[in-house]
């Protein structure tokens, strides 16, 4: 007979009320955090929900999961709160530890002694420069090459379209029926493969994802009653989550550039990608042109970035055709001119990406350090973007 592990919520709940007054008692040396990336999307927040309960119910390893988004501002990410939902967490989001649940009288990066990292393999610099060690990463991203000497117990960085299959993967051994683990975690883990995969349509489509979808339908509560049938059985759940990934017409400018976003040192300079899903034209037109262009500067400088690249993705009206546009804006007073150069040029011939400049949104008010295109590759997402604008800005061969 299958044992009963408590539900996601209710582990949730228990879990980071433990962890805190750990924390509080200085007794925190036990637990093992492990976190997503601070972009905060549905596979990121769900793959670190899910390892927690996972590690901690079917390991024995304390874990517990930090989310990197302070709980005010998930409401960014309807599309979230949706699967949230589909998997009975809080209405409220309080069940999560939320990185503003940490006070400042614990530092981020002296106040944890172990780290698991997943669907990202490098700890973020605001964790860096403690005692505390990465024991582990399950990631899709490029390899950044860390963390090789010593060998981590497991370093998982391969190719699949959602990091949340890697995670089903990782435990699917251990996950037996008499194991009892809530039918939530699939539900939520299946909800992170639906998004990043287009219900298992797209391109960045492998094995895993395949595989673990099927896993996880079957013992989720989106399964009961019926048998997997691939993208068929995906596809109500697909077009739910993506509409509601698109209903963010009413969020500012600066809401829109902070809802998934990224940034990282490359070289000496501090460089921000942000993924909007809507189209460029559309968007400086809801907001005014000339307000549009004050606002994406003014995030460059809030930031205190040199370069911010703007990763527009929408498809459009009539036909519902998958369109890819960039924007990328430098600070003039900070980025060497040949650097600017290496970066725009190397962007506008680079093959995979496929860039045709355009004027679409009219002239910028800084038109020398601002350039739009539009993308010709569909599938060239962050993680294709990211490494490219690294190498260029580094001066290495892209």
């Amino acid at each position: 007979m299958a044992s009963s592990l408590p539900g996601l919520s209710d582990f949730l709940k228990q879990n980071k009320q433990q962890f805190l007054q750990d924390l509080e008692a200085k007794n925190a040396d036990k637990w093992t955090v492990v976190m997503g990336n601070e972009a905060g999307d549905l596979d990121s927040i769900a793959s670190s929900l899910a390892y927690s309960y996972l590690a901690s119910n079917l390991q024995k390893i304390p874990t517990v999961a930090l989310v990197q988004t302070r709980r005010t501002d998930l409401y960014l990410r309807p599309e979230n709160l949706y699967a949230f939902s589909l998997a009975n967490l809080d209405a409220s989001n309080n069940d999560m530890l939320c990185i503003d649940d940490i006070s400042s009288a614990h530092p981020l990066n002296t106040s944890f002694s172990k780290y698991v990292l997943v669907d990202h393999n490098t700890l973020e610099e605001a964790f860096e420069g403690g005692s505390g060690k990465v024991v582990g990463i399950i990631d899709h991203h490029a390899d950044d090459g860390n963390y090789l000497n010593p060998p981590l117990p497991f370093r998982e960085i391969e190719t699949a379209g959602s990091c949340t299959s890697l995670v089903a993967r990782h435990f699917q051994d251990e996950w037996t029926v008499e194991a009892g683990v809530s039918k939530d975690v699939a539900t939520l883990l299946l909800t992170g493969v639906t998004i990043d995969t287009g219900g298992l349509k797209d391109d960045v489509v492998k094995p895993v994802d395949e595989n673990s979808a099927r896993f996880l339908y079957a013992n989720s509560t989106l399964g009961e009653g019926g048998s997997f049938q691939g993208e068929k059985s995906l596809k109500d759940l697909d077009k739910t989550l993506h509409d509601k990934k698109v209903d963010i017409g009413d969020l500012s400018t600066r809401d829109l550039l902070r809802r998934d976003y990224k940034d990282a040192k490359y070289g000496t300079i501090q460089v921000g990608l942000s993924t909007v899903p809507m189209g460029l034209e559309a968007w400086s037109e809801r907001d005014g042109k000339d307000k549009f262009f004050d606002e994406v500067e003014a995030y460059l400088a809030e930031r205190k970035l040199g370069v911010l690249g703007i990763l527009s993705t929408f498809k459009t009206e009539k036909k519902h055709k998958k369109k890819r546009e960039l924007l990328f804006v430098t600070d003039k007073d900070t980025v060497p001119a040949d650097v600017e150069k290496r970066l725009f040029d190397g962007l506008e011939k680079n093959k995979t990406l496929d860039l045709k400049e355009t004027d679409k949104l009219g002239k910028p008010k800084h038109p020398k350090h601002t350039k739009v295109w539009e993308q010709g590759n569909t599938d060239a997402n962050r993680k294709v973007i990211a490494p490219l604008v690294k190498s260029l800005i580094e001066g290495q061969s892209a």
